[in-house]
């Protein structure tokens, strides 16, 4: 996926700082590369990015400042806005930059996610038919009293 637009970087947002820092260093981890080169993170005060950097992990708030700098989000090809269940000012007011970043931009892709999302607003909101829903899963436990 990261071939399909060279130069441009796939954006996740997090609501939390520990949590983007913790993805990131996941997602790193997986692929099997430092954190900081292929993977990175930007969250207040604190970044580990490089110009390898293709993945970047970011606060909601770092995204709304980046636009600020740079209104279109130029620099991005995807964005993954993820739990936005919870709700901030920070974050809506990213979507509803986004909302006209993507009515304005052909070439950027925008994805919501949340696990308890009311699908149908944000579909009327943003005007979408494109939606993939997973279903979550239950896992067993055991509880042991001593």
């Amino acid at each position: 996926m990261l071939e399909a637009f060279p130069g441009k970087l796939v954006g996740v947002t997090q609501p939390r700082r520990v949590a983007a820092i913790n993805l990131a260093a996941r997602v790193s981890s997986e692929l099997g590369e430092p954190l900081g080169e292929l993977v990175g993170y930007r969250v207040r005060f604190e970044e580990k990015l490089s110009y390898r950097t293709k993945i970047k992990f970011v606060t909601d708030g770092m995204l709304l400042r980046e636009a600020i700098l740079d209104s279109s989000l130029s620099s991005y090809s995807v964005i993954i806005l993820d739990e936005v269940h919870e709700r901030s000012v920070n974050s809506d007011v990213l979507m509803a930059l986004l909302k006209r970043i993507v009515q304005t931009r052909q070439d950027v892709r925008l994805i919501v996610m949340s696990a308890t999302l009311d699908l149908a607003k944000f579909m009327a909101y943003f005007g979408s038919t494109s939606v993939v829903q997973v279903e979550g899963r239950t896992h067993q436990i055991e509880v042991y009293n001593t």
